[in-house]
């Protein structure tokens, strides 16, 4: 029997999958950490607090039994490895975004591809499976990780204010005009955004930004053309907001 069937004492166990744009991967938890990596396309992450756009470079670590729903937001591959849970203790009980290094990335593919060979019949190394557990998972504890999530609220008036936000990040209107809309003060909408998310209206913002510009980076999009896009007055002013939130220059991110 192959090592990575479904037994307790596995390291790793693979899980890929294709999925169209527009379909949706309904809110589910699993009894292993997670290793959510799509090798193709981009995909969106909502748990019940945050919201993570992931895009081709990254995974998101998701730990064991949190709940969470996939959105393709192109048509997507995702090459998955699940952790066994008390192995997965070391990395934490939060989400973030996992680097996905060029050793990381083509151990992961190799990993889920031994699936697709058991299924041909072709016979492979028990030893090699174990190697390749092993590697992966060194190779995750080492990578570099982004605390990027978008904080999500639960309040229904905020929930309209921040879905119109991505849907146009460039059209970050003053507080005055979203209040407005939902028919509350500015001062609750503020003191909502603080509440509900642990960030201000601002603060909310970058970190939508900084989310939304990793996707286009992976895109192979210009500094500029995200400057834009994000509703920035120039490359210079959005790269200073990137690179405090990072710590590096989006040209050297890319």
């Amino acid at each position: 029997m192959p090592i990575h069937s479904n037994l307790a004492s596995t390291l790793l166990i693979s899980m890929g999958s294709r999925h169209q744009h527009g379909s949706i991967i309904a809110p589910h938890s699993h009894d292993r950490a997670q290793l959510l990596y799509a090798s193709k396309g981009t995909i969106r992450v909502q748990t019940a607090d945050h919201i993570w756009l992931v895009p081709p470079q990254c995974a998101l670590w998701i730990p064991a039994f949190i709940e969470h729903g996939v959105t393709p937001l192109s048509e997507v591959r995702l090459s998955t490895v699940l952790v066994e849970q008390s192995a997965a203790y070391v990395m934490g009980e939060k989400c973030f975004l996992v680097r996905m290094t060029n050793l990381l990335k083509e151990l992961v593919l190799r990993f889920n591809q031994l699936d697709m060979i058991e299924k041909t019949g072709s016979p492979y190394s028990e030893d090699l499976e174990k190697s390749l557990q092993l590697l992966i998972f060194d190779e995750i504890k080492q990578a570099l990780t982004y605390p990027i999530e978008i904080p999500w609220p639960k309040d229904k008036r905020l929930v309209l204010v921040c879905e119109q936000l991505i849907l146009h990040p460039e059209q970050c209107k003053d507080l005055n005009i979203w209040s407005d809309r939902i028919g509350t003060s500015s001062r609750t909408l503020m003191r909502l955004f603080r509440k509900e998310t642990g960030l201000s209206y601002r603060a909310w913002i970058q970190q939508m930004h900084v989310v939304l510009a990793l996707d286009f980076l992976a895109q192979g999009e210009t500094i500029s053309y995200i400057a834009k896009s994000l509703g920035y007055t120039n490359a210079s002013a959005f790269s200073a907001m990137f690179k405090r939130h990072l710590g590096y220059s989006p040209q050297k991110f890319k």
